[in-house]
């Protein structure tokens, strides 16, 4: 076997499991984390996976990297960050190989552009050449082979009509909540207060689960919740859904929906066309003025939009990709997957799908998926296994 020197973008559930793998294969890796292990999953807040941790890690992780919680545990994000990822990167095989803190800012082949060579065996003999933000300075670095698995969770979308930033949006910046974490560490200022949710899917809906808490904790709790399905049961909810928790916070969040307490109300088939803060610049829970589709204004002390995530493909700009135009992720994967609308009826997908028309780079996990919300873990180890057994 070909010993390689491998560079893995992002730490997280995918990245440091590929990492292990390639380690374990007898290659030269190195793991480089833009913040903490677990970044993305520490600001879930209390939030738990769907899947227990058995569908999470190989099974030959936990032959590698002892005192691991039980296989069914059912874990937050912050505690999957803490208790399995903290191990896994502290583990014998990538001892020294995780580095923290390490921004990758892009990627592209020693001495080509994306437009030189493109498709020829000559472009594929030259090493990767990474340019990295580290706490000493940029520096660049050079590899054989590179797992993109920095996620998309880093970069929500936009909450105004046709993906757009609402007018005002922008200036309202971290004003409006957008990760779980946030919303929970919010709670408290939250009571009492009126609130704006944005969004349907299974954030939007554990969004609202943690809301009617607030409500019935602080009476005075007032949540308008705007969808733009129409459906009097907007969470999408799978027909005998293997995975309990995902089919408690479905069902909570839609019970909710179809008959709305007191403390919630409803706007269906709703975009949000402004959002502004009363003063532009201000502090956390100025307040904000937000305009609908329909026309109607209202106000509302603070705005959770959780509308989903997009992936960040500036950093490839000189890397001739092949990147779908609806996912913005792996355009071969995205073929494979169409018409998949469950995480667990996800066909057969071959290694060739799995190529990126740069040898040697992969998009894995979340990431190729892009703007598809239909990932599972265990499909990225799946893809991880493949990418490193075709490496030989």
């Amino acid at each position: 076997m070909r010993r390689r020197r491998l560079a893995v973008i992002g730490a997280g559930p995918i990245g440091l499991a590929a990492a292990m793998g390639s380690a374990r294969r007898g290659h030269d890796v190195v793991v480089l984390e833009q913040g903490v292990v677990g970044d993305a999953l520490r600001r879930w807040g209390p939030t738990r996976l769907f899947t227990p941790l058995e569908m999470n890690v190989p099974a030959w992780v936990r032959a590698e990297v002892r005192a691991l919680p039980p296989p069914d545990a059912l874990l937050t994000g912050p505690g999957m960050a803490r208790d399995v990822l903290e191990p896994m990167a502290a583990s014998a095989l990538l001892q020294g190989h995780v580095r923290a803190g390490h921004r990758v800012v892009a990627v592209s082949r020693a001495g080509l552009t994306r437009g030189e060579l493109p498709g020829h065996p000559l472009r594929a003999e030259r090493p990767f050449l990474l340019l990295v933000e580290t706490p000493e300075g940029e520096t660049t670095m050079e590899a054989d082979v590179v797992l993109d698995a920095s996620g998309v969770y880093g970069r929500p979308a936009w909450a105004g009509s046709g993906g757009l930033p609402a007018p005002g949006e922008r200036e309202a910046g971290e004003q409006v909540i957008r990760q779980l974490g946030a919303l929970h560490a919010a709670r408290a200022a939250m009571a009492g207060s009126r609130i704006l949710l944005v969004g349907h899917g299974h954030s939007a809906a554990n969004a609202v689960l943690l809301l009617a808490e607030v409500a019935r904790e602080s009476p005075g709790t007032r949540v308008t919740w705007a969808v733009r399905d129409a459906h009097a049961r907007p969470v999408v909810e799978i027909a005998g859904d293997p995975l309990p928790e995902r089919r408690r916070v479905a069902a909570g969040a839609n019970e909710l929906a179809q008959t709305p307490p007191d403390f919630l109300t409803l706007r269906r088939r709703a975009v949000v066309t402004s959002l502004r803060t009363r003063s532009p610049r201000a502090a956390a829970g100025a307040g904000f003025e937000v305009t609908f589709s329909a026309g109607d204004p209202g106000e509302f002390d603070h705005v959770a939009a959780f509308t989903g995530c997009r992936p960040d493909n500036g950093l490839l700009s000189e890397l001739a990709l092949e990147i779908s135009p609806v996912t913005e992720g792996s355009a071969r994967l995205a073929r494979a997957l169409s018409g998949v609308t469950d995480c667990l009826a996800v066909p057969c997908v071959r290694p060739d799908d799995l190529a990126s028309g740069e040898p040697g780079f992969h998009l894995v996990g979340a990431r190729s998926y892009g703007r598809l919300r239909t990932f599972l873990l265990r499909s990225g180890l799946e893809q991880v296994e493949s990418i490193l057994e075709s490496l030989g």
